[in-house]
């Protein structure tokens, strides 16, 4: 057998490999030794390939960057719509923006006091020893009966609405607050007895009709379902443990930050903003608005701020209409009405 020949290059060592770009884009070349010419070549070229390295990690990543940025404007547009469709739990209050006598919420765009101090007490516990109301504290027992008050440090209100209040609409227990009666003439009022012990053919109050005490005032609960979009907003208010078979009306607080510290109540959704508590105090009130209430708490509308939404019980048995009381008839808050539960919108800051 002939032995075939072995090729003079054969043996030679192999310049090693240059990659040119990645293998999916580009080439190999092979460096040959001794070859300066082409080694000016081969320094271009390798510039060349890291352009187009840095091209391709470009395109590789541009879909990836694509959807991260996909991802934060949908993130965004997600928390857009939280903001605007949500739930706020109520809190039981004994006046307006007031437990216990002290303020819930400080309003920083109000002017001073305003800011620190909006609010008033509207009741107090029954003390028949004397003519005014023993003060409603967290340490009060829960049996203690509440009462009518009258809070001559209250802001929000000329001073001159409650010192000038008839002394003897303090200290009043809640069932027992005169409500206009028809005989024997329209501007008597009287006391109404419950329903069940009462005159067949004389005014009376529905059941149950005994004392209301502090432990059934702090029962109360209510849930705010707000729904803002662009074709309405909607609210609803789910609420328990109210006072049973009673009237009460639902009321938004709007502040003027330019005035020297005004607030205004409108019926919540127009009026009528009325409602009647069923047998075991529970009641829905559901309202299409024409504003958006966190950005009206938030942002403000027409220059005023959404303070909160309250809800009030009559405990005269009377509503009046786009009027929470009738303050100009002598009859000012906590006299014939008792702020019950409160929702605090965003406005305000916890103090």
């Amino acid at each position: 057998m002939t032995a075939q020949k072995e090729h003079p290059d054969a043996r030679r060592k192999m310049p090693p490999l240059v990659m040119i770009g990645t293998p999916r884009e580009v080439g190999y070349i092979r460096e040959l030794p001794g070859e300066q010419d082409r080694k000016g070549q081969l320094m271009k070229r390798k510039k060349q390939a890291m352009h187009i390295l840095k091209y391709v990690h470009l395109r590789a990543a541009l879909p990836l960057t694509l959807l991260m940025a996909a991802a934060v404007v949908f993130s965004a547009c997600s928390s857009a719509t939280a903001q605007n469709t949500g739930e706020i739990e109520g809190e039981v209050t004994t006046g307006v923006n007031r437990l216990y006598g002290q303020p819930l919420l400080e309003f920083d765009f109000m002017p001073s006091p305003f800011k620190e101090k909006f609010g008033f007490e509207m009741m107090g516990v029954y003390n028949p020893e004397g003519p005014d109301p023993l003060p409603l504290t967290a340490l009060t027992p829960d049996d203690a009966v509440l009462a009518s008050l009258v809070d001559g440090q209250g802001v929000g209100l000329p001073q001159a609405i409650f010192q000038g209040a008839d002394p003897s609409l303090s200290n009043v227990p809640l069932r027992g607050i005169q409500a206009w009666v028809l005989p024997p003439n329209l501007q008597q009022r009287a006391a109404l007895p419950g329903h069940l012990a009462g005159p067949v053919t004389g005014p009376t109050q529905a059941e149950p009709s005994g004392p209301i005490t502090k432990g059934d005032w702090f029962k109360a609960s209510g849930t705010l379902a707000f729904d803002c979009a662009p074709d309405g907003n909607k609210i609803s208010i789910a609420m328990k443990a109210l006072v049973p078979n009673r009237i009460y009306t639902v009321w938004s607080l709007w502040m003027d930050p330019s005035g020297p510290g005004s607030f205004t109540p409108l019926p919540l959704g127009g009026a009528p903003n009325s409602l009647v508590t069923d047998a075991n105090g529970n009641a829905t009130f559901e309202r299409q608005l024409n504003f958006c209430p966190t950005d009206a708490a938030r942002v403000g509308v027409d220059g005023k701020r959404l303070a909160i939404i309250d809800a009030h019980l009559h405990s005269d048995h009377t509503a009046y209409g786009a009027i929470p009381a009738p303050i100009a008839a002598g009859f000012p808050p906590g006299t014939v009405i008792q702020e019950h539960l409160s929702w605090d919108l965003g406005a305000g800051k916890r103090r």
